[in-house]
């Protein structure tokens, strides 16, 4: 019986998503052939990424859509580093989010000249274009 389980997400840009991992300061394995994801008693699951959260690791699975979603024995997460499933896709979507808009920014030809964070935990970009 398998204790892996998948959480649906919009993230479609891989590089994007690994740019959040690294912003996150979060340790990684990343191979399009495939990596192991550890789960409970020893169980493993592939996926295109790895993300190393101590005993347990979080993967990142391409679905038929081309989308990505997160594949996890979430128990053995939460019991490893004290944070909800909730907490930790909420903190991967929201690096995610940013990670896509500076992309977006950068194929325009702007660049971030400030970013301001704000309590509630939104943040602010402003951006320049030299030409």
């Amino acid at each position: 019986m398998s204790h892996f389980t998948t959480v649906a997400t919009k993230i479609t840009n891989i590089q994007c998503l690994l740019k959040a991992l690294d912003q996150l300061k979060w340790k990684y394995t990343h191979a399009e052939d495939g990596v192991t994801v550890r789960g409970w008693r020893g169980q493993t699951s592939l996926a295109e990424v790895s993300i190393n959260m101590g005993r347990y690791d979080i993967g990142v699975v391409k679905n038929e859509d081309g989308t990505y979603g997160l594949q996890a024995d979430w128990w053995g997460v939460e019991t490893t580093i004290g944070k909800t499933e909730q907490e930790v896709v909420d903190e991967i979507n929201k690096a995610y989010a940013y990670q896509v808009v500076v992309a977006a920014c950068e194929e325009q030809g702007y660049r971030i000249e400030e970013q301001v964070q704000a309590e509630d935990g939104t943040i602010k970009l402003s951006v320049g274009k030299w030409g």
